[in-house]
């Protein structure tokens, strides 16, 4: 059995206990030195979108919401990620 040692992120103390999971389904844990309450492993939406295919997506007129819903993240997202790579200025 392989156990993962966390730590705090505030603290790096290696104290911390299971704390539930938050709205999102995130587990979150407890320091037991500092008392904070987080999610030590959280996963970005964002970080699989290909920007390549996002910007040729806005070039064949596609709109925002469109967009959003091909790629699974709201129009506002999509909104920075272009604004991100200068498409918008």
């Amino acid at each position: 059995m392989v156990v993962s040692k966390h730590r705090c992120k505030s603290c790096e103390s290696e104290n911390i206990v299971l704390n539930g999971k938050n709205k999102s389904g995130s587990q979150t844990y407890k320091c037991k030195d500092c008392g904070c309450c987080r999610v030590l492993i959280s996963v970005k939406k964002t970080e699989n979108i290909d920007l390549d295919a996002l910007s040729k997506s806005y070039e064949e007129r596609n709109s925002l919401r469109s967009i959003g819903r091909i790629f699974g993240v709201s129009h506002f997202t999509v909104y920075k990620l272009l604004k991100k790579s200068q498409i918008f200025s």
